[in-house]
């Protein structure tokens, strides 16, 4: 197993910067994930560190050798993507054993040991009952656990995973995650995973990392990454409902300062909160605002006032799930989401009070939207 570092990674194509000066360390054997939208260049990463796409400047290193130079036979990787390029004549078992084939890799495997090794990778992703079909016989699930299958099957320095599972069910998607989880600690392999599901990136990883338009925004663990997010973006990107977002206003009064979003949202900031407010505060029509940050699940509601810096809002409308309630309010210019345990007995229209949890609490520079 490898570990894998790139630094200061940049990708052009013509003008157009793809990938901005990326830096990262994938230790040797861990689950590391990369997580971002459609177009912040997760999938680019990836091929360059598979020898795929060349890179514009910078350095990749396998256990400290760049590699910038060697072509991917020299890698010694192992990739899955999420078009499952199959090879459409060939039934499953020859699909999955054709890295074991390959010349380059010189394993010059029996066909008794290129079956064990074939059935073994098989069983462990629930298809062994596939190996005699052709691909044009298979579901778009059943395609995808043959190329993760195919991937896995041959041992790598390093596997490179890109949306591997995105097109399986969600109990398929569930038991594939353990598999994979339980493939990474059993084989202590280096995986790096691009995913545009923050839950995959929460549920598989040792370490992740946000990308956006090509930049790094947060890297760090699963916890750090949805209990500290670093941005306004990285909050509303991880987390379901996502991280609430509120525009306002620093006001002082007797000493004090607080926070108010229009006339029935003010409440009074820990004074050990202060100082990170006001270091991304910014003036905004002869007001000095900023933007707060808490998840739904820190926001406490109950019919009696809770305290002195509690406040009251009308409920706009309630979603009852398995095994919670997610309790939404209509401010200004956005919804608020509250998380409650259990099935929540308040009603449409009551007017509620809520605290937040300033322990929970974040204040961020405004990069992304807020809208309805």
């Amino acid at each position: 197993m490898a570990e894998v570092r790139l630094e200061n990674v940049v990708k052009l194509y013509g003008k157009k910067k793809a990938v901005k000066g990326v830096s990262f360390t994938c230790r040797e054997g861990e689950f590391f994930s990369i997580l971002g939208p459609t177009g912040a260049g997760k999938t680019t990463i990836l091929k360059m560190i598979a020898g795929i796409e060349d890179v514009t400047s910078g350095k990749i290193y396998f256990n400290g050798h760049v590699v910038n130079n060697l072509p991917p036979q020299q890698r010694n990787v192992s990739m899955a993507f999420e078009s499952y390029n199959l090879y459409p004549h060939m039934n499953v078992y020859e699909n999955i054993a054709f890295p074991l084939r390959a010349p380059r890799w010189g394993l010059n495997l029996s066909p008794k040991e290129e079956r064990k090794k074939v059935e073994e990778i098989a069983s462990f992703l629930g298809i062994k009952e596939l190996l005699d079909r052709l691909p044009q016989h298979l579901s778009g699930g059943q395609k995808q656990r043959v190329s993760l299958a195919r991937a896995l099957v041959r041992k790598g320095e390093v596997y490179l995973l890109d949306e591997p599972i995105a097109h399986l069910d969600a109990r398929l998607k569930f038991s594939t995650q353990t598999l994979l989880k339980e493939f990474a600690h059993n084989y202590k392999s280096t995986i790096i995973y691009v995913t545009h599901d923050f839950r995959e990136a929460l549920a598989l990883s040792d370490r992740m990392a946000i990308l956006r338009k090509g930049l790094i925004e947060q890297e760090g663990t699963p916890e750090e990454i949805y209990y500290r997010p670093a941005t306004d973006f990285v909050g509303r990107l991880v987390g379901e409902p996502p991280m609430n977002l509120v525009d306002g206003e620093i006001t002082t009064k007797e000493g004090k300062t607080f926070f108010r979003a229009g006339d029935d949202f003010i409440i009074k900031i820990k004074d050990d909160l202060v100082e990170s407010m006001k270091k991304v505060a910014r003036e905004e029509n002869g007001h000095i605002v900023t933007r707060l940050g808490i998840r739904p699940e820190h926001i406490k509601l109950s019919r009696e006032k809770i305290s002195d810096n509690s406040f009251q809002l009308p409920i706009y409308a309630i979603v009852h799930e398995a095994e919670s309630s997610v309790v939404t309010f209509e401010l200004k210019d956005s919804f608020l989401y509250a998380r409650t345990e259990g099935f929540c007995e308040y009603e449409q229209s009551e007017k509620i009070w809520l605290e937040f949890d300033q322990n929970h609490m974040f204040f961020y520079k405004k990069t992304v939207g807020i809208s309805k």
